[in-house]
């Protein structure tokens, strides 16, 4: 086609791309005003579940009914949510209604022969309905409203069955503004951030980690929140990783219960999981053993000596270290998996393992001082920020360096890579162009990392990329470099920690819960996906913990003698 007539057809797909695109924001958009409520609707709720509900008409509305639902239900939080917006709603194809609900603001209102019900968000949040309506497995992705129990919950309320609503219904979306009673009325921002607050959020994760750590030593690892119902699944690194986290804190708050439970679940690591791999000894269960199991084994070994909770735990070190060592290439780098039939390693890289071990052998090497681990530490550190990333489809994606950049930060007094500290002054740059900002106001999510409106961001890489963005700045600092580098990279940590703070599971959600104590202080996946992992607590966890030694450290001290293990 001739460049004319291709420039003019072009210019017409762009004005009718324009134009739909306009007239569809112009039949659906929601008109918000937060200071004119259209609507109150007052819940109470006992025991994660919707006892009384009316929508207030002016102050004292509803008082009676919702004071006698109090009162005949000890414990019950009384939630108002203020209607702040009302639009239309496309309800065919499915998909389309799935996609067009906001998770953790929207609710769909549905009325039938002049009588309306409700579903609210808190509603859709007890039943964990956001972000479960389209799976994409390939990207392990969800997103969208569940569609099949919005229904459900809209059939039981106007007394018809769930596959009737569409056809007899009619549904428009809401917005609101929530506040339980007795919820602080103040949330962490990044520029009142205090200690105290990181210090609060940083145990409270640690005590939900701790309650969940039985006789044997083994976590609770995977609990959707609101029915505080366990899920079947466990993994020895993350395992590894929360225990870790619990002797952190151990050391900074000094409580006994997290020292005991950061004892059992490192005596579950001693005593049911080292095995022999050939002449070594290894972490793992069956034929094939990664080295990931084994790193963060040490990791939490090591702490828990430096927390002063088991000495006899340094005897164990040398064994795994050895077997890390064994597993390391010429070129630094690693083969992560051990085949114990055929007493040989496979030289296959994944995701973290090389980092893990970097940072495992540098923290063997500042309790035990084997220069064997602090030449294959190095070593490894070197091929990890020269030539380990080279196109999105390597082994080690950029997005994923957040052991790396911690092991560059705990070499730094010992083996000072500048080469290393670029890279990962590099890779929290490229964090930053990733970053929400105040103005994303789909989510609560200034701080977090992601793409786009429609998937709500994971907050699990907020957490381990902020463990290392702390260590970056702190090699940074040590190091003497200028404010232009330090000061944008101090500006995003604050902006995540608070962020995470935000989500953090506590008073403000305690209604949604079955049994509110059993979360308190737990890390959901994401602000609407309340499914918890150990991991999610461990990372973000291990990031505030070195938050605080950052900012309690005296200029030029030693990190590798501060209480979080920096």
């Amino acid at each position: 086609m001739a460049p004319r007539p291709l420039a003019r057809l072009l210019l017409a797909w762009a004005a009718l791309t324009l134009l739909a695109t306009l007239a569809v924001h112009r039949a659906f958009a929601m008109n918000i005003d937060e200071a004119r409520p259209l609507a109150v609707v007052a819940s109470v709720w006992a025991g994660g579940e919707v006892v009384e509900r009316a929508v207030l008409a002016g102050p004292g509305d509803h008082d009676a009914e919702l004071e006698a639902a109090l009162a005949s239900h000890p414990g019950a939080t009384l939630v108002r949510e203020s209607i702040v917006g009302d639009g239309p709603v496309v309800s065919w194809p499915q998909v389309a209604l799935s996609m067009s609900v906001l998770p953790g603001r929207d609710g769909i209102a549905a009325t039938m022969d002049g009588r309306s019900v409700l579903v609210t968000p808190d509603d859709l949040l007890a039943r964990q309905a956001y972000d479960r309506g389209i799976d994409i497995k390939d990207l392990e992705l969800q997103l969208g409203l569940d569609v099949p129990v919005l229904l459900e919950m809209l059939g039981d309320r106007l007394g018809i069955p769930a596959n009737e609503v569409l056809g007899r219904a009619h549904l428009r979306r809401f917005r609101v503004v929530r506040l339980p009673q007795g919820a602080p009325d103040r949330l962490p921002a990044a520029a009142s951030l205090s200690d105290d607050d990181v210090r609060e959020a940083t145990i409270a994760a640690a005590r939900h980690l701790a309650r969940g750590v039985d006789d044997r030593g083994r976590f609770r690892y995977l609990v959707e929140a609101p029915g505080n119902r366990q899920l079947p699944g466990y993994d020895l690194p993350r395992h590894a990783g929360a225990a870790y986290f619990l002797a952190q804190v151990a050391a900074l708050s000094g409580e006994e219960d997290i020292g005991q439970a950061a004892l059992r679940s490192a005596g579950f690591l001693r005593d049911h999981t080292i095995v022999s791999c050939g002449q070594h000894r290894c972490v793992g269960e069956g034929a094939y053993v990664d080295v990931g199991s084994t790193a963060l084994t040490v990791l939490a070994f090591v702490e828990i000596v430096r927390a002063h909770l088991d000495a006899s735990y340094s005897r164990v070190i040398p064994e795994l270290t050895a077997f890390l060592r064994s597993q390391q290439r010429a070129d630094g780098d690693f083969m992560h998996i051990y085949d114990r039939r055929k007493s040989a390693p496979l030289d296959v890289q994944l995701l973290y393992y090389s980092g893990e071990a970097a940072f495992a052998l540098s923290r063997a090497h500042t309790l035990l001082g084997d220069a064997r681990d602090l030449d294959a530490a190095t070593r490894a550190l070197a091929r990890l920020v020269h030539g380990s990333w080279s196109f999105f489809g390597s082994n080690y994606y950029w997005g994923e360096e957040h052991w790396t950049c911690q092991a560059m930060d705990d070499l730094w007094d010992r083996a000072p890579s500048p080469d290393a500290l670029d890279f990962c002054l590099g890779w929290a740059a490229y964090g930053r162009r990733l970053m929400y900002g105040a103005d994303d106001t789909s989510f609560d999510a200034d701080g977090a990392y992601g793409v786009g409106p429609f998937v709500t961001p994971r907050l699990t890489p907020a957490g381990s990329r902020t463990e290392a963005g702390i260590a970056t700045l702190d090699a940074a600092r040590r190091a003497g470099r200028p404010p232009e580098q330090t000061a944008p990279l101090e500006d995003q940590l604050r902006r995540t920690i608070a962020m995470l703070l935000r989500h953090q599971l506590d008073a403000r959600v305690a209604h949604l819960m079955v049994d509110p104590e059993a979360v308190d202080g737990a890390m959901p996946g994401t602000e609407v996906d309340w499914v918890l992992r150990i991991d999610y607590a461990q990372h973000t966890g291990s990031a505030l913990v070195r938050w605080l030694d950052l900012r309690s450290a005296a200029p030029g001290g030693n990190p590798g003698d501060k209480p979080g293990g920096n």
